[in-house]
């Protein structure tokens, strides 16, 4: 209607009111582009601090994961650090061959551990990393979630020893059988335990399964790489993964205030 009002002005060569007119136009564009970007900042605010609740989770979730994986895998490294001593010095656990025993086999467990990183994968994938204004905070996000990828640090936290392949191979299936119903729990989702439990078998049985993994070539030295491994890997998720994560918890809960 206000278009129709110019061009209608102009041809009474009314100057004034067209130019009126004109600028009752303009700013009724101008109000209604300001409205439209107030809505959108508040869309994209209240998206941002979604993501940010989400993130915050994920990341409690991984802080609890490193102490639960840290916890089961000190577990492991002292099942290997007994089946060492056996391999090396010929000491048994407890005086007894079937818990030295137990020992090689549940020596060679690991768990999955992988960081939460739903939420940011798919903020990152609808590229919505602009909704965090802090670039600092996004640079230090995309470089903590890069470690279940591809890096070096990666590595550290994808576990398949060849130890684990080689010990199973040369343990009679019944043995195995029996450690994963007896020696062996599943708890809520990947958490596990192992725990010791009564020999199924004589000691002297228990003993020729021990000469067994005494002749099997290069099983201690892959068990003595694994266990260097794993501790490694244990320092570097205590360390600088389980720092990081701390980090980033306090630096979303700020951003969440804002």
């Amino acid at each position: 209607m206000s278009l129709m009002k110019i061009a209608h002005r102009l041809r009474e060569h009314d100057w004034l009111a067209a130019a009126i007119e004109l600028v009752i136009v303009i700013v009724g564009i101008l109000i209604a582009l300001q409205v439209s970007n107030w809505n959108q900042e508040r869309h994209d605010r209240a998206r941002g601090q979604d993501y940010y609740r989400r993130i915050h989770g994920d990341l409690e979730t991984d802080i609890q994961r490193i102490a639960t994986t840290r916890a089961y895998y000190a577990t492991v490294s002292a099942y290997g650090s007994a089946a060492i001593a056996n391999g090396e010095e010929g000491k048994l656990v407890d005086g007894s061959n079937w818990r030295t025993l137990l020992a090689w086999y549940q020596a060679s467990q690991i768990i999955p551990f992988e960081l939460e990183d739903t939420s940011f994968a798919e903020m990152r994938d609808a590229g919505d990393l602009g909704l965090i204004a802090d670039e600092r905070l996004r640079e230090r996000l995309a470089g903590y979630y890069r470690t279940t990828g591809t890096s070096i640090t990666a590595a550290l936290l994808l576990h398949n020893p060849q130890y684990r392949v080689q010990v199973r191979g040369v343990t009679p299936s019944k043995i195995q059988e029996y450690i994963w119903a007896r020696c062996y729990f599943q708890l809520t989702g990947v958490n596990q335990k192992l725990v010791d439990c009564p020999a199924p078998i004589s000691e002297a049985e228990a003993g020729a399964v021990l000469a067994t993994y005494h002749g099997t070539p290069q099983l201690l030295e892959n068990l003595r790489y694994w266990h260097t491994w794993l501790g490694v890997s244990d320092q570097f998720i205590g360390g600088p993964v389980n720092d990081q994560a701390k980090a980033l918890l306090a630096e979303i809960e700020k951003a969440q205030k804002r």
